[in-house]
Protein backbone atom coordinates (compact mmCIF):
# COMPACT_ATOMS: atom_id res chain seq x y z
CA UNK A 1 0.00 0.00 0.00
CA UNK A 2 1.13 3.62 -1.18
CA UNK A 3 1.12 5.65 2.11
CA UNK A 4 2.09 9.29 2.32
CA UNK A 5 2.87 11.11 5.14
CA UNK A 6 3.51 15.10 4.90
CA UNK A 7 3.10 18.44 6.48
CA UNK A 8 0.95 20.69 3.67
CA UNK A 9 1.65 24.16 3.40
CA UNK A 10 0.02 26.55 5.51
CA UNK A 11 -4.00 26.65 4.41
CA UNK A 12 -5.37 29.76 4.84
CA UNK A 13 -8.56 30.72 6.83
CA UNK A 14 -10.66 30.83 3.12
CA UNK A 15 -9.36 26.91 2.30
CA UNK A 16 -10.31 25.73 5.87
CA UNK A 17 -13.79 27.32 4.95
CA UNK A 18 -13.94 25.95 2.04
CA UNK A 19 -13.19 22.47 3.85
CA UNK A 20 -16.55 22.91 5.35
CA UNK A 21 -18.46 22.93 2.46
CA UNK A 22 -20.55 19.21 1.59
CA UNK A 23 -18.95 18.00 4.62
CA UNK A 24 -20.45 15.25 6.97
CA UNK A 25 -19.44 15.56 10.59
CA UNK A 26 -20.43 13.96 13.87
CA UNK A 27 -18.75 14.56 17.64
CA UNK A 28 -16.90 11.45 18.01
CA UNK A 29 -16.75 11.11 22.29
CA UNK A 30 -15.53 8.93 24.55
CA UNK A 31 -16.98 7.87 28.06
CA UNK A 32 -13.90 9.72 30.33
CA UNK A 33 -15.00 13.02 28.43
CA UNK A 34 -12.83 12.54 25.47
CA UNK A 35 -13.77 14.25 21.78
CA UNK A 36 -12.93 15.76 18.71
CA UNK A 37 -15.23 16.42 16.24
CA UNK A 38 -14.59 14.23 12.47
CA UNK A 39 -15.81 15.99 9.14
CA UNK A 40 -16.32 13.95 5.74
CA UNK A 41 -15.87 15.73 2.73
CA UNK A 42 -14.23 16.10 -0.77
CA UNK A 43 -10.93 17.12 -0.60
CA UNK A 44 -10.22 20.62 -2.33
CA UNK A 45 -8.39 20.72 -6.02
CA UNK A 46 -5.39 22.51 -3.94
CA UNK A 47 -5.24 19.81 -1.47
CA UNK A 48 -5.41 16.97 -4.22
CA UNK A 49 -2.64 18.04 -6.59
CA UNK A 50 -4.79 20.85 -8.42
CA UNK A 51 -7.24 17.76 -9.46
CA UNK A 52 -11.07 17.57 -8.60
CA UNK A 53 -12.01 14.57 -6.38
CA UNK A 54 -14.52 12.42 -7.60
CA UNK A 55 -17.77 12.22 -6.23
CA UNK A 56 -18.57 9.44 -8.79
CA UNK A 57 -16.79 6.58 -10.14
CA UNK A 58 -14.89 7.63 -13.03
CA UNK A 59 -14.27 5.66 -15.79
CA UNK A 60 -11.62 6.44 -18.50
CA UNK A 61 -11.13 4.79 -22.18
CA UNK A 62 -8.41 4.61 -24.62
CA UNK A 63 -10.66 6.40 -27.26
CA UNK A 64 -11.57 9.13 -24.68
CA UNK A 65 -8.01 9.95 -23.94
CA UNK A 66 -6.76 9.91 -27.06
CA UNK A 67 -8.90 12.25 -28.08
CA UNK A 68 -8.05 14.43 -25.59
CA UNK A 69 -11.25 14.47 -23.95
CA UNK A 70 -11.60 15.18 -19.89
CA UNK A 71 -9.36 17.89 -18.82
CA UNK A 72 -11.84 19.29 -17.25
CA UNK A 73 -10.57 17.43 -14.47
CA UNK A 74 -7.64 19.52 -13.50
CA UNK A 75 -8.86 22.08 -10.87
CA UNK A 76 -6.20 24.46 -12.58
CA UNK A 77 -7.56 25.33 -15.66
CA UNK A 78 -8.57 28.97 -15.73
CA UNK A 79 -6.09 31.60 -14.28
CA UNK A 80 -3.19 30.45 -14.26
CA UNK A 81 -3.03 27.68 -16.96
CA UNK A 82 -3.44 24.00 -16.48
CA UNK A 83 -0.63 22.58 -14.15
CA UNK A 84 0.91 19.15 -13.54
CA UNK A 85 0.87 16.69 -16.54
CA UNK A 86 -1.18 16.59 -18.73
CA UNK A 87 -0.70 13.60 -20.61
CA UNK A 88 -1.10 11.61 -17.33
CA UNK A 89 -4.44 9.23 -17.99
CA UNK A 90 -5.36 9.89 -14.40
CA UNK A 91 -6.29 13.42 -14.93
CA UNK A 92 -8.41 12.49 -17.90
CA UNK A 93 -12.46 13.24 -17.04
CA UNK A 94 -13.89 10.72 -18.43
CA UNK A 95 -17.81 9.62 -17.92
CA UNK A 96 -19.11 9.87 -14.52
CA UNK A 97 -21.21 6.63 -13.30
CA UNK A 98 -24.28 8.11 -12.01
CA UNK A 99 -25.56 4.85 -10.38
CA UNK A 100 -22.11 4.74 -8.07
CA UNK A 101 -21.63 7.39 -5.53
CA UNK A 102 -18.56 8.09 -4.00
CA UNK A 103 -18.70 5.43 -0.51
CA UNK A 104 -16.14 6.96 1.77
CA UNK A 105 -19.09 9.32 3.97
CA UNK A 106 -21.26 6.16 4.18
CA UNK A 107 -18.91 3.12 4.21
CA UNK A 108 -15.22 4.42 5.72
CA UNK A 109 -15.99 7.18 7.94
CA UNK A 110 -18.45 5.00 10.47
CA UNK A 111 -15.67 2.42 10.41
CA UNK A 112 -13.00 5.85 10.94
CA UNK A 113 -15.26 6.68 13.66
CA UNK A 114 -15.40 3.63 15.36
CA UNK A 115 -11.76 3.41 15.48
CA UNK A 116 -11.34 6.74 16.54
CA UNK A 117 -13.79 6.47 19.51
CA UNK A 118 -11.67 3.71 20.82
CA UNK A 119 -8.72 5.51 20.73
CA UNK A 120 -9.69 8.28 22.75
CA UNK A 121 -11.27 5.69 25.14
CA UNK A 122 -8.09 4.28 26.24
CA UNK A 123 -5.78 7.59 25.38
CA UNK A 124 -7.83 10.39 25.47
CA UNK A 125 -7.59 11.02 29.17
CA UNK A 126 -10.87 13.67 28.89
CA UNK A 127 -9.02 15.98 25.96
CA UNK A 128 -11.50 17.66 23.97
CA UNK A 129 -10.30 18.28 20.86
CA UNK A 130 -10.33 22.25 19.69
CA UNK A 131 -9.30 21.07 15.79
CA UNK A 132 -11.22 18.63 13.58
CA UNK A 133 -10.66 15.73 11.64
CA UNK A 134 -10.59 15.65 8.18
CA UNK A 135 -11.53 12.47 6.16
CA UNK A 136 -11.31 13.73 2.48
CA UNK A 137 -11.83 11.47 -0.55
CA UNK A 138 -9.58 12.57 -3.33
CA UNK A 139 -9.99 9.84 -6.83
CA UNK A 140 -11.85 7.00 -7.10
CA UNK A 141 -11.52 5.93 -10.87
CA UNK A 142 -11.57 3.16 -13.48
CA UNK A 143 -8.87 3.66 -16.01
CA UNK A 144 -7.79 1.98 -18.80
CA UNK A 145 -4.29 -0.29 -18.00
CA UNK A 146 -2.88 0.52 -21.52
CA UNK A 147 -3.78 1.84 -25.07
CA UNK A 148 -3.60 -2.11 -26.66
CA UNK A 149 -6.53 -2.55 -28.19
CA UNK A 150 -6.41 -6.00 -27.66
CA UNK A 151 -6.03 -5.18 -23.83
CA UNK A 152 -9.73 -4.42 -21.90
CA UNK A 153 -8.07 -4.42 -18.46
CA UNK A 154 -9.43 -1.01 -16.58
CA UNK A 155 -7.19 -0.48 -12.67
CA UNK A 156 -9.21 0.58 -9.94
CA UNK A 157 -7.92 3.52 -7.72
CA UNK A 158 -9.11 5.05 -4.04
CA UNK A 159 -7.51 6.98 -2.42
CA UNK A 160 -8.33 9.30 1.10
CA UNK A 161 -6.38 11.82 2.78
CA UNK A 162 -6.76 12.37 7.13
CA UNK A 163 -5.83 15.71 7.95
CA UNK A 164 -6.01 18.12 11.18
CA UNK A 165 -4.69 21.73 12.17
CA UNK A 166 -2.62 20.71 15.23
CA UNK A 167 -3.79 21.56 18.83
CA UNK A 168 -2.91 25.11 19.84
CA UNK A 169 -2.57 26.20 15.42
CA UNK A 170 -4.05 28.98 13.79
CA UNK A 171 -5.70 29.77 10.50
CA UNK A 172 -1.78 29.53 9.19
CA UNK A 173 -0.67 26.35 10.63
CA UNK A 174 0.16 23.24 8.51
CA UNK A 175 -1.61 20.48 8.79
CA UNK A 176 -0.62 17.06 9.61
CA UNK A 177 -1.88 14.77 6.75
CA UNK A 178 -1.93 10.82 5.93
CA UNK A 179 -2.88 9.67 2.37
CA UNK A 180 -3.77 6.38 1.94
CA UNK A 181 -3.53 5.20 -1.62
CA UNK A 182 -3.91 1.26 -1.55
CA UNK A 183 -2.76 -0.57 -4.93
CA UNK A 184 -4.91 -0.66 -7.88
CA UNK A 185 -6.78 -3.71 -8.93
CA UNK A 186 -6.89 -4.61 -12.41
CA UNK A 187 -9.72 -6.60 -14.10
CA UNK A 188 -11.51 -6.79 -17.33
CA UNK A 189 -14.10 -3.61 -17.93
CA UNK A 190 -16.64 -6.48 -18.56
CA UNK A 191 -15.91 -7.70 -15.02
CA UNK A 192 -15.75 -4.59 -13.05
CA UNK A 193 -19.46 -3.46 -14.76
CA UNK A 194 -21.27 -6.55 -14.26
CA UNK A 195 -23.93 -6.46 -11.66
CA UNK A 196 -24.05 -3.19 -11.79
CA UNK A 197 -20.40 -2.73 -10.57
CA UNK A 198 -20.76 -5.63 -8.05
CA UNK A 199 -16.56 -6.05 -8.65
CA UNK A 200 -15.75 -2.28 -8.03
CA UNK A 201 -18.03 -1.92 -4.74
CA UNK A 202 -16.26 -4.86 -3.63
CA UNK A 203 -12.67 -4.07 -4.12
CA UNK A 204 -13.25 -0.94 -3.09
CA UNK A 205 -14.19 -1.83 0.60
CA UNK A 206 -11.62 -4.03 0.55
CA UNK A 207 -9.62 -0.77 -0.35
CA UNK A 208 -11.53 1.22 2.61
CA UNK A 209 -11.06 -1.27 5.00
CA UNK A 210 -6.90 -0.90 4.57
CA UNK A 211 -7.22 2.76 4.94
CA UNK A 212 -9.21 2.52 8.45
CA UNK A 213 -6.39 0.63 9.88
CA UNK A 214 -3.61 2.70 8.69
CA UNK A 215 -5.93 5.54 9.94
CA UNK A 216 -5.66 3.68 13.46
CA UNK A 217 -1.90 3.39 12.69
CA UNK A 218 -1.68 7.17 12.40
CA UNK A 219 -3.88 8.64 15.16
CA UNK A 220 -1.51 9.33 17.63
CA UNK A 221 0.03 11.64 14.86
CA UNK A 222 -3.46 13.21 14.53
CA UNK A 223 -4.40 13.33 17.50
CA UNK A 224 -0.87 14.79 19.54
CA UNK A 225 -2.48 17.04 22.00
Amino acid sequence: MKIQFLITGALSAALLSGCATNTTSHAVTASNGSKVSVDTMFATPQMNNNLNPDPLLREVSPVQSSAGMGLAVLGAVLGGGVKGNVFDKNTYKGTSIDTMREPTARYLAPKAEAKIHDWLEKNGGGYAYQETLYIAATQWSLIYTDMSAKNSNYDLTYRVQFFKRPEGGNAFSANITAECAPPVKTAPLSDWKANNYAKVSEETQKMMDACVLELENQLPRLLKK
